[in-house]
């Protein structure tokens, strides 16, 4: 695979829509995420029982809704009668409403947590012409491989989010394998040896910082892009250093 070019400092990712500001996978956080000047949002998706893609999270909609089943167990017509629990009326957003929302020229970080979404989203990534800004995340290697054979313009990463450090090369090399454009990683293991490593494998690489602090080394790693539930004060540290 060639090597590709990549973004020095690295991009700055809004992490959920901002849980700290507002609720989590909601079009509140869509616009709080712009006011802070994120580069791209991150947004995880699922499919309701009838397969319409919604903004979730977990496995239930208990944490962020209150109503105790998984989404994917829900029909559509009772998710839109739920509400995001957080000083909000919004319900859970469907991927349509979230792309309405985001402004041209913000990338769109996209989590499939489930398969089944997958359907949806090539769908309307297709039918909108936004393959270019879109970035498609995936634990599973099977989707991963599936969303790039399907939407050949779409950068496509493929994920862990716990910290395996003697095993990051070995899936540095599993991603370069399965031809995904891009891997994410622990913020943990985030040095310079690994960043050259999937650099040199044709693959850029992110990292969500959690709430571990943003240092020199991170930053002077190479990495692509620091996905951050707080996109401002990671900007303001970022052009600190």
């Amino acid at each position: 695979m060639a090597r590709i070019g990549y973004v020095k400092p690295p991009i700055v990712i809004a992490h959920r829509t901002c849980p700290p500001y507002a609720p989590e996978n909601s079009l509140e956080g869509v616009r709080v995420a712009i006011e802070q000047g994120a580069d791209g949002i991150e947004i995880d998706l699922r499919s309701s029982l009838d397969l319409r893609p919604y903004l979730m999270h977990d496995n239930t909609m208990a944490r962020t809704t209150g109503f105790p089943l998984p989404i994917e167990a829900t029909p559509s017509f009772i998710v839109r009668q739920t509400r995001l629990r957080v000083g909000s009326d919004e319900s859970p957003p469907s991927l349509a409403q979230f792309l309405d929302a985001v402004p041209s020229g913000t990338l769109l970080a996209i989590d499939l947590k489930t398969p089944w979404a997958a359907f949806a989203l090539i769908s309307e990534v297709k039918r909108r012409r936004i393959q270019d800004g879109t970035l498609v995340w995936c634990s599973s290697a099977r989707v991963a491989q599936f969303v790039r054979w399907r939407m050949p313009g779409v950068e496509v990463a493929y994920y862990k989010d716990y910290e395996d450090g003697p095993n990051n090369l070995a899936f540095i090399a599993r991603a370069r394998d399965l031809g995904v454009h891009a891997v994410s990683l622990d913020w943990r293991g985030i040095d310079f040896g690994i960043v050259e490593a999937a650099h040199l494998a044709g693959l850029k690489v992110y990292s969500w910082h959690k709430d571990l602090a943003i240092t020199k080394d991170k930053l002077e790693s190479g990495l692509d892009g620091l996905i951050t539930d707080h996109p401002a004060r990671s900007r303001s540290q970022i052009e600190a250093f």
